[in-house]
Parts: C-alpha cells; sequence; structure tokens
C-alpha cells in the first residue's frame, strides 16, 4: 500500500501513528519499511532521482533497500511519504513496477482547500521560501487549475503541484487501484482520519497508540519571521537548504511553535472562488473509478479561524523574533557549549526598522551555525 498524499492531509499525523505502531501492526501482518521514517523519504527521493538528502547525506540505493525489504515481507507493506504526489508519469511508472509480483494500491487523502492554503503557506515558508502572504494568495487564485485566466507564476505553481486533486489522482490512478481518504471537517472524533486511513491501507486502528503531536501551526507574526530570515539568508548567499536543519526543524518545528502562545494564528475566510473550484473538482474525482474512504463532501471549504497575515504588527514581529533568537541561542549554547557563540540579543528598539533588525540578528546566528559547521567539516 501506497500512501502518496497530498501535502498537510494529515499526513504527518498519520505518519507518526504508523511508526508509533510499527510493532504492533507487524504483529498484524503489517510491514512498516525503515528504521526511521527518514528512510522512506530517502528512497522517495532516490527514486525521484535526487542523489542526496537536502541536508547533504547521500540517497543512492535508499529506493532499492526499500523495495527488498518490501519483498522480503510476507505480508501488507505500508509506505506514506507526500513528496511523490507531484512526481511525473515516468516516476509513477517506476514506483508502480517497482516490487515483485505485486501492483501497489495507491492511497491519496484530500482536505478542503481553503485549510490548504495557509496551511501550504506556512509549509513552504519552513522549507525556505519567502513569499509574502499577499503575493502567495494572489498566486493561488491565479494559478488555479480550470480557470479561463490561469497564470503560471512559481509561488502558484508550488501550490497546486501538491494541491491538485484530480490531476495527482488521474497520475496516480494509472498505478494501481486508487483509494481517496478524505480529511473530516473540523469537530470531528480525533481518531475518525485514522479510522478513515486505516480502512484505506487494510489495517483495523482498534489499540493503536496515537502520536505526539507533531507539525504544530506557527502563528502569523512567528511565521512573518521565519519569512523574513529566509529572505535575509538569501542575501548574505545561504540560500535554502543551508541551515535546513536549524531553520526548519529546530527553528520551525521545534522551538517556534511554542513561543507562539500569544502569537494570532492565520485565519482565512473562504475566497469566493474556492466554493465552484471545489464542486468542480469533487465532481471529477466522483467520476474515477477510486474507493472513496469518507465523504467528498468533507472537501467544501471550511473558513480558518485567525487573523489576516498583513494585519500583524511591527511590534508583534518584533517581540517574535527577538523571543525566536533568545530561544535558538539557549539551544545552541546548551548543544555546542562554544564561547564564540553571537552575544545576546540587545533589544531592537521601536520603529519601522526594529522587525529588520531583530531579524538581522537571528540571521547572525544561523549564519554563524552555518560558517562553523563549514569550519569543522574543514
Amino acid at each position: 500500500m501506497l500512501h502518496v498524499g497530498a501535502m498537510k492531509s494529515g499526513t504527518t499525523y498519520l505518519q507518526g501513528a504508523l511508526y508509533k505502531n510499527k510493532a504492533l501492526l507487524a504483529e498484524r501482518g503489517f510491514l512498516v519499511p525503515g528504521a526511521r521514517w527518514r528512510q522512506q523519504i530517502e528512497a522517495v527521493l532516490d527514486v525521484k532521482g535526487r542523489r542526496n538528502h537536502p541536508e547533504g547525506d547521500s540517497v543512492t540505493g535508499a529506493w532499492d533497500r526499500l523495495v527488498a525489504e518490501v519483498d522480503e515481507w510476507d505480508g501488507t507493506a505500508l509506505i506514506s511519504v507526500e513528496l511523490l504526489a507531484p512526481v511525473g508519469p515516468e516516476t509513477v511508472q517506476r514506483v508502480a513496477t517497482s516490487f515483485r509480483g505485486v501492483t501497489p494500491e495507491i492511497v491519496l487523502s484530500l482536505r478542503d482547500i481553503n485549510r490548504q492554503i495557509p496551511s501550504m503557506w506556512q509549509e513552504l515558508i519552513q522549507n525556505g521560501m519567502d513569499w509574502t502572504w499577499a503575493e502567495f494568495l494572489t498566486a493561488v487564485n491565479k494559478s488555479r487549475p480550470g480557470s479561463p485566466e490561469r497564470r503560471h507564476t512559481k509561488p502558484g505553481k508550488r501550490f497546486w503541484s501538491e494541491q491538485d486533486m484530480v490531476a495527482i489522482a488521474r497520475r496516480w490512478g494509472q498505478a494501481g487501484p486508487l483509494h481517496l481518504v478524505t480529511v473530516p471537517p473540523p469537530g470531528s472524533p480525533a481518531t475518525l482520519l485514522l479510522e478513515r486511513f486505516g480502512a484505506a491501507m487494510g489495517f483495523d486502528p482498534e489499540g493503536m497508540k496515537s502520536p505526539p503531536p507533531k507539525n504544530t501551526s506557527l502563528g502569523a507574526a512567528t511565521v512573518e519571521v521565519l519569512r523574513g530570515l529566509n529572505a535575509e539568508l538569501d542575501r548574505r548567499g545561504l540560500a535554502y537548504p543551508a541551515a535546513m536543519g536549524l531553520r526548519k526543524h529546530i527553528l520551525g518545528k521545534r522551538l517556534m511553535p511554542a513561543l507562539t502562545t500569544d502569537d494570532p494564528r492565520i485565519g482565512l475566510q473562504s475566497p469566493r472562488w474556492t466554493q465552484a473550484f471545489t464542486r468542480d473538482q469533487a465532481a471529477e474525482l466522483r467520476g474515477l473509478d477510486a474507493t472513496i474512504h469518507g465523504d467528498l463532501d468533507d472537501l467544501a471549504p471550511v473558513d480558518v479561524r485567525g487573523i489576516d497575515p498583513r494585519k500583524v504588527t511591527d511590534t508583534q514581529v518584533r517581540d517574535a523574533a527577538v523571543a525566536s533568537y533568545a530561544a535558538l541561542r539557549t539551544e545552541l549554547d546548551k548543544k555546542l557549549a562554544d564561547p564564540t557563540i553571537p552575544g545576546e540579543a540587545i533589544d531592537p528598539g521601536e520603529g519601522r526598522k526594529a522587525p529588520a533588525r531583530a531579524v538581522s540578528a537571528l540571521a547572525d546566528l544561523v549564519e554563524w551555525s552555518v560558517r562553523r559547521e563549514e569550519l569543522v567539516r574543514t
């Protein structure tokens, strides 16, 4: 069974559930290949033609090793990597024909498009982009599939490569039997998504432990700090994936979520175009030869509560940047105990330049860490 995404459709939670219950699933006849989920990521990067993980490790041969582990298993294997969703037909064909004597069944999880927009913007910022909210929102609208005035832009193309549900379903539907899992609407039982996913993948989730929460959303001001940090590092010649582990995994995924208790979440009222777009996509999905787990009505756009990121104040951004600086410096000091770590951040003061000064100070820390690592390696 091959779960290909889509991105931000509960994938982190579902992957966490698989690995949290790896031993239990094995007892029930299901293999979760790879000692860690990263090994599945490396395998997918390999099958996509990449030589290295963004953090530098070689991935050559990782796909063949994953396939060999699956082929040796006398039962069902469960693979889940959302990086597969946007791949082209050649990669789909290679994946579909990789496993000995078996045609994989394909699982595609889907979430309503309005919740996907702020989630994807935040995720792409965590992955090194520096697109403003206004730029991203406009690009998503203007680049949407089926629009008579469709204009391709880089942020729009990136969003729709991951979120064009019909295109992804059709492409992967050529690889094997197709299952569509809809993410339940807000207010649904916490276990419902895993139940639907289990039905699609073929296992009973009864007795499975819930994974610890991950991918906690950032506040609007904190996302703006990370966006500014990406832009500043680009200017310093440290374009992503430079310092990927530090800015994405340590800052974006671990430290910053803990700083956002007073930082309002990103909100978005459903733009008018999302209603008609969703109806068209749902109609096309119903016409596919696919088993639906859930209800395509769950894809109806839902308003996201929170604030418009364009309303975040300079003071909020400054405070978020200063807090991020303090958290990262503490982390580095604890981890490295290196006396050359740049000194404590000085309050950047008030005024329009205050956020830029605070973000620049944060970039100083990240740049110091990158240069130190380069020095250690050489």
